[in-house]
């Protein structure tokens, strides 16, 4: 019984592992955060290397500019990060990714966070 139950949970997880997709870990400012200090970049952390080709961060204000400039890539392409044309203003800002896993799978998400003064 062991056995099979071994195998059921063996045939369940290593596909998930083997055709897994990337997605963030963290970010700094987090996501839904208010912050008093005006941040000077946005970093994401992801589960595995990004394809820098087809990766990008970009962050725009309450009216859809965007205060974001080149995104970069650091720690094997783990982690991508953009300057912030600042200082930035009191407000929301919207922080937009988009990345392709070196597996070809792609992934995209958004997210806030609040400057106070």
């Amino acid at each position: 019984m062991k056995k099979i139950l071994m195998s059921v949970v063996l045939l369940l997880v290593v596909p998930a592992i083997s055709f897994g997709h990337i997605f963030m870990i963290e970010s700094t400012p987090a996501p839904q955060s208010v912050t008093k200090k005006d941040p000077e970049k946005i970093t994401i952390t992801f589960a595995g290397s990004v394809e820098r080709a087809f990766s990008r961060v970009e962050v725009f204000d309450e009216k859809g500019r965007k205060v974001s400039g080149k995104t970069g890539f650091l720690e094997n392409d783990t982690i991508m990060e953009a300057d912030l044309q600042g200082p930035l203003s009191s407000g929301k800002y919207t922080v937009k990714w988009k990345c392709m896993s070196l597996d070809g799978h792609s992934q995209k998400g958004k997210f806030a966070f609040t400057v106070t003064e």
